[in-house]
């Protein structure tokens, strides 16, 4: 019986829902004014991660402890920096097993971290990074400083847009990583997050 009531009070729900549909009309006198929003931060590298200190504030320790600041600061060359969250950073300490902050890490050791998250030259999603694979010249020299980076531009993949450093395949085993954020354009060259660090591997 309550089955029964329960069916005809949703049947006239729905036949009102459909009454109601009759009189509603699509809008067709909408004004839209389609915008980019700009990539550019008038402020250097340094001074973007003290805006958003919340999610950087182990990573400006990292660049501090390596002595690397003037890097991120100055003007006269543009770089790319891979910048890492306190996630990235927390997971670079873990990999030590005995450090529990970024400070007791040896500062030669963070300084190679970062030497591998900063590129030379600016390599945004704007035109310089390819759809294919492409080694770029990371501050790190040697093997160890091996890097390939390009960007999603299928608009079918899920990630379209996406910057990629060391995708499969395409740099020995190197782990794949994503940025998280990307294409922010200090006055000093180009920004990429990355929730965890990236690092070269035969």
């Amino acid at each position: 019986m309550c089955k029964n009531i329960f069916a005809k009070i949703a049947c006239f729900a729905v036949l009102l829902l459909a009454a109601g549909c009759d009189d509603m009309k699509l809008q067709t006198d909408a004004e839209y004014n389609g915008s980019v929003l700009d990539p550019h931060i008038n402020m250097t590298a340094w001074e973007y991660f003290e805006s958003r200190s919340d999610i950087f504030s182990d990573f400006m320790t990292a660049i501090d402890h390596a002595g690397m600041r003037d890097y991120y600061t100055q003007t006269g060359h543009e770089y790319t920096f891979l910048a890492l969250t306190n996630t990235a950073i927390s997971s670079f300490v873990n990999s030590y097993g005995t450090y529990t902050s970024i400070t007791e890490v040896p500062a030669e050791d963070v300084k190679n971290l970062l030497l591998y998250h900063i590129v030379d030259g600016r390599y945004s999603g704007y035109g310089e990074l390819q759809v294919e694979a492409m080694f770029v010249l990371t501050l790190r020299r040697g093997e160890q400083g091996l890097m390939t980076m390009l960007t999603r531009k299928n608009p079918w993949m899920a990630d379209a847009g996406a910057i990629i450093v060391n995708d499969t395949g395409t740099n020995g085993n190197s782990p794949l990583r994503h940025a998280v954020s990307s294409n922010i354009m200090p006055t000093n060259g180009v920004i990429h997050v990355f929730d965890n660090y990236c690092y070269y591997k035969k």
